[in-house]
């Protein structure tokens, strides 16, 4: 079977799906959507989305693919300190460790991980299986769930972006889950605690 793999941290990337010509998209059912995510050993595992939504805790599971490092990116990947989860939480950009600090400083927060499952669907229109990763996920104290990607501007997403977006806000909203692109955090916010407690790369001894 061929992926065509439309990767969430590679927006600008020009691989993916072509632009329909309506500009708009078919999205398919809840059911047809396969969730792919990390087993506890690290072997990956598939099952269809809607069970896996209702399963597993994705809150608790390794990235299902790392962050890309882009030769000449001055912000490459790193580690937040969670407080939430009492452990690092892995993040590809600035802009997506800024989303990390203000979901961790959210009190209704309750788990966070980054990258941890991959979306599968074949394309209703060219029949193409195609895939997402989304970079958040957010478990809220209520059972809320929140499955989010943290583009760098707010300036509209490409048609690979919301394509994607499409099909996975209906496969969410299909098993009472929330996604969303969210917007960058204003610059005061962003830069209370930012710099202190992201790390690039790796993680430093002892946390």
């Amino acid at each position: 079977m061929e992926f065509v793999i439309i990767d969430s941290s590679q927006e600008s990337a020009q691989i993916g799906l072509p632009a329909p010509a309506s500009g708009a998209c078919r999205v398919p059912e809840a059911g047809a959507v396969e969730a792919e995510f990390a087993g506890v050993d690290g072997t990956l595992v598939q099952r269809r989305w809607i069970e896996a939504a209702v399963a597993v805790r994705f809150e608790r599971l390794a990235p299902v693919a790392a962050f890309p490092v882009v030769p000449g990116r001055r912000w490459g990947p790193g580690w937040w300190w969670s407080a939430t989860t009492g452990r690092h939480v892995m993040h590809g950009s600035q802009t997506m460790c800024m989303q990390l600090m203000v979901l961790d400083r959210d009190p209704q927060v309750v788990g966070l991980s980054a990258r941890p499952v991959r979306l599968i669907w074949r394309d209703p229109v060219s029949g193409r299986a195609l895939t997402w990763v989304p970079q958040l996920f957010a478990r809220y104290a209520d059972g809320r769930a929140l499955l989010a990607d943290c583009p760098a501007a707010s300036t509209t997403a490409g048609t690979r972006a919301e394509h994607a977006a499409a099909v996975i806000a209906a496969a969410c909203a299909a098993v009472g889950f929330t996604y969303r692109r969210l917007v960058a955090p204003d610059a005061v916010v962003a830069a209370t605690g930012l710099s202190r407690r992201c790390w690039r790369r790796s993680p430093p001894r002892g946390r």
